[in-house]
């Protein structure tokens, strides 16, 4: 909402703003702009972007924080927000990334790993692989697209 209240383009925004506003940018985050790793966390590509993140943010959260607590749910987040974050900087080159995809798909992850163990009962277990696979399946194929690529600033 702050994005949009200081003119930035709710559908889709331009590259060099989400860059202005703490978007993930090898170029700036190496040259000692670090809280990007952080802050691109919460800065999305347009509201479908976000909406399609709240919802993924949603499904896992009532899965996952359950089992993990509010405290641990926020800790997994943010450190699975940030190991992406760093992932992507080594992964692109002039790449500007932003959003909640990283840390949420580090979420499932982490509830993948739970379903192998004893930690959810048995009878829950193949119900759940079934339906996080064809989420985390589809978003793999989606996220294959194209990316935002931009010019050193």
């Amino acid at each position: 909402m702050a994005m949009v209240a200081n003119g930035v383009h709710f559908l889709n925004p331009e590259g060099e703003t989400l860059v202005r506003w703490g978007a993930n940018f090898k170029p700036a985050t190496l040259d000692g702009q670090w809280w990007r790793l952080l802050t691109n966390c919460f800065i999305h590509i347009g509201i479908l972007h976000l909406l399609l993140n709240m919802y993924a943010l949603m499904y896992i959260g009532s899965l996952l924080e359950p089992y993990l607590g509010k405290a641990r749910f926020l800790t997994s987040y943010l450190l699975t927000g940030i190991a992406a974050s760093i992932t992507s900087l080594w992964w692109h080159d002039l790449t500007i990334s932003a959003g909640a995809s990283g840390a949420i798909f580090g979420m499932y992850g982490l509830f993948l790993a739970m379903l192998t163990t004893d930690l959810i009962e048995k009878e829950a277990r193949k119900p759940l692989l079934t339906s996080i696979g064809i989420f985390v399946g589809y978003n793999l194929l989606y996220g294959l697209k194209g990316a935002l690529i931009m010019q050193p600033i």
